[in-house]
């Protein structure tokens, strides 16, 4: 078992990337590309297949507007736009009323900086938005395909990023996002979200522990 281990988070690593790389893209910020890109049956299929293995109901065929500038409109009353606030924010200090805003998106830019994540601000949002802390675990997951960072650092930083933030806030904007009424598919897409970073954390978890045991 400890032999196949290195090739077993891998396979685990490949298969949590692209869950993680099609949320990331259907979640960022709305451009006519991502529009074109959600309208095709290539997205309707990876979205299909990734509602299957969470157990959640694929959203409606109209659930992407066929109009760009409808498309746009609907993702900014959503997430950006709205009196005090949008419906559902995107960032984890939104989130935690326990520590400082700045503190939380300090943090994330330590974790960012120690694991060579960079042009993060390039998204245009802080720190600890979504996008950025999509594009985190994603590279996390790069890096430990590609065996340039140590398995144990990767872990102990996938969980403890984990815990402190995504699995803190996710699973409550999910509950909003269905109490708020989004549009079925940001509603799909932030509870797969949910249950994706659930998961993740506990096979982090898992691979944490085995780790542990077998070096006693």
């Amino acid at each position: 078992m400890t032999s196949m281990e290195p090739q077993a988070l891998r396979e685990v690593a490949e298969a949590r990337l692209a869950v993680y790389r099609v949320l990331l893209t259907a979640l960022d910020k709305p451009t006519p590309g991502q529009h074109a890109w959600m309208q095709r049956p290539e997205f309707a299929q990876a979205l299909a297949l990734i509602c299957d293995q969470f157990g959640l109901p694929f959203p409606n065929n109209d659930a992407v507007p066929c109009k760009y500038a409808d498309f746009e409109s609907r993702y900014l009353a959503c997430f950006e736009v709205g009196l005090p606030a949008p419906p559902i924010s995107l960032q984890a200090s939104s989130y935690n009323r326990r520590e400082p805003v700045t503190a939380v998106i300090h943090e994330h830019v330590l974790f960012f900086k120690r694991f060579g994540l960079e042009h993060f601000e390039d998204a245009g949002e802080t720190a600890d938005h979504l996008i950025n802390e999509l594009a985190f675990l994603i590279r996390l997951d790069e890096l430990l395909m590609t065996s340039r960072t140590t398995v144990d650092s990767l872990l102990l930083a996938r969980r403890d990023f984990l815990k402190r933030h995504l699995a803190r806030w996710v699973p409550r904007a999910a509950a909003d996002a269905e109490d708020k009424r989004l549009p079925a598919i940001y509603c799909t897409l932030i509870t797969l979200l949910a249950r994706a970073v659930d998961q993740d954390l506990e096979l982090t978890n898992a691979a944490i522990s085995q780790r542990e045991t077998e070096e006693l």
